[in-house]
């Protein structure tokens, strides 16, 4: 999948005119958008399609929410880990989508039915085990284990506690294991 290209000069847009760069006045210089951009979006258009099991989606999600961090760089920007504030929109613009389309009976698409090609999961098996998983189990999995995100982190993206990952984290692989047949 071809990432997709943004005009990071916009002058209508705080600190991007010239370098694709935001500025805050107290903090000083924040991270580059165009590096954030260009080193997490196919990460984060994989993870969340993982999660969702929907690429299409994931894909229009991650994109939605790198254009609205954009028009909030100066603020998104200086957050250590910008890419999880990407992660979170996506994830709820992704929901709201579905909720949408749930709503709408001319839509027969359902989250968890789409097939999802991931070539950093070159094992069948466990892609399919992962797709069985609920929402909530995948979600930790795919956050902790695929972008190997802190407990913390997990935490706060998916607004849960730290004790809520860990224990999401421990029956995810139980039922993993589970599912592949106590193999691995």
């Amino acid at each position: 999948m071809e990432a997709a290209t943004l005009d990071l000069r916009d002058p209508d847009v705080p600190g991007t005119a010239s370098s694709g760069r935001a500025r805050v006045g107290v903090r000083g210089m924040t991270t580059s958008f165009e590096s954030v951009y260009r080193q997490h979006r196919d990460e984060l258009v994989r993870a969340l399609s993982l999660a969702l099991n929907d690429e299409g989606l994931a894909a229009e999600s991650v994109d939605e929410a790198f254009t609205r961090a954009l028009h909030r760089w100066h603020l998104v920007g200086t957050f250590p880990n910008p890419q999880a504030w990407v992660y979170r929109t996506a994830r709820n613009h992704a929901m709201s989508r579905f909720r949408r389309r749930s709503r709408d009976r001319r839509y027969a698409h359902k989250v968890g039915t789409a097939t999802l090609v991931d070539d950093r999961l070159p094992d069948p098996a466990l892609a399919d085990a992962l797709r069985r998983l609920p929402d909530d189990q995948r979600n930790v999995l795919v956050l902790r284990y695929y972008l190997d995100w802190s407990v913390e982190a997990t935490a706060d993206v998916l607004d849960v506690s730290p004790g809520t990952v860990k224990s999401r984290t421990s029956r995810a692989l139980n039922e993993l294991n589970r599912l592949l047949g106590g193999s691995r």
